[in-house]
């Protein structure tokens, strides 16, 4: 069954500069068709920074660790994250991907194999919550984006 969704959310948090806020827009949408469970994450500068979105969510191909918040619905059940885990220290300057000025970014993540979905059709709510620098040269910067739930079906074989 396919299953293709979208959730937005407009994320501003406090710069580490002169108290401006980061303007970001955030979304997720979910393609869980053809056996797989696709999800893009996409994001918007509306701002005059360039700001810094970590790489794990702006370019890797593989989850590292459980980056969404995947629940079962209805019961709010954590699906189990079961993909690989790096253990890794603070991130650096070189683990953000730069976002321009009044620019957009999407990228695409396979998490079919990354989560205990359930045999059969089911319903879940997935959502993002992590971090973005708020000027892409200064590592103390860090604002919150969260995204909208979003809500898909996917048939597990």
């Amino acid at each position: 069954m396919a299953a293709v969704l979208l959730a937005a959310l407009a994320a501003g948090a406090a710069g580490a500069e002169k108290g401006e806020t980061m303007n970001v827009h955030a979304s997720l949408s979910v393609d869980a068709r053809h056996d797989k469970v696709l999800v893009t994450f996409r994001i918007e500068n509306r701002g005059e920074r360039r700001v810094g979105l970590p790489r794990e969510i702006a370019s890797d191909t593989e989850l590292a660790r459980r980056l969404f918040d995947l629940r079962e619905h209805p019961g709010d059940a954590q699906v189990p994250y079961t993909g690989r885990m790096v253990k890794r220290g603070p991130l650096g300057l070189d683990d953000y991907v730069e976002l321009a000025p009044h620019s957009a970014h999407a990228h695409t993540i396979d998490i079919t194999h990354a989560y205990a979905f359930k045999p059969g059709t089911h319903t879940y709510v997935i959502r993002y919550e992590g971090e973005a620098l708020g000027d892409v040269r200064q590592l103390g910067s860090v604002n919150g984006i969260k995204t909208d739930a979003v809500m898909f079906s996917h048939t597990e074989r």
